[in-house]
């Protein structure tokens, strides 16, 4: 392999990698907003919120 398309890999890598992160920390942001209620009042939140909150509800009596 050589020097060029080793320094390619690396940077794609890098890069791919900072935006898994964004895309984390957005998903992080958004499960708090949903749990708090703060995600808004069209229909779509409103079933976003609703099928958290039921998951939320199945997990603890999974974990039980």
């Amino acid at each position: 392999m050589n020097a060029k398309a080793h320094l390619r890999h690396q940077r794609f890598n890098t890069a791919h990698y900072k935006h898994n992160q964004r895309v984390a920390e957005f998903h992080k942001r958004h499960a708090a907003q949903i749990a708090n209620g703060e995600n808004g009042n069209s229909l779509l939140s409103r079933w976003e919120r609703f099928i958290y909150n039921k998951a939320l509800g199945i997990m603890k009596v999974i974990k039980k």
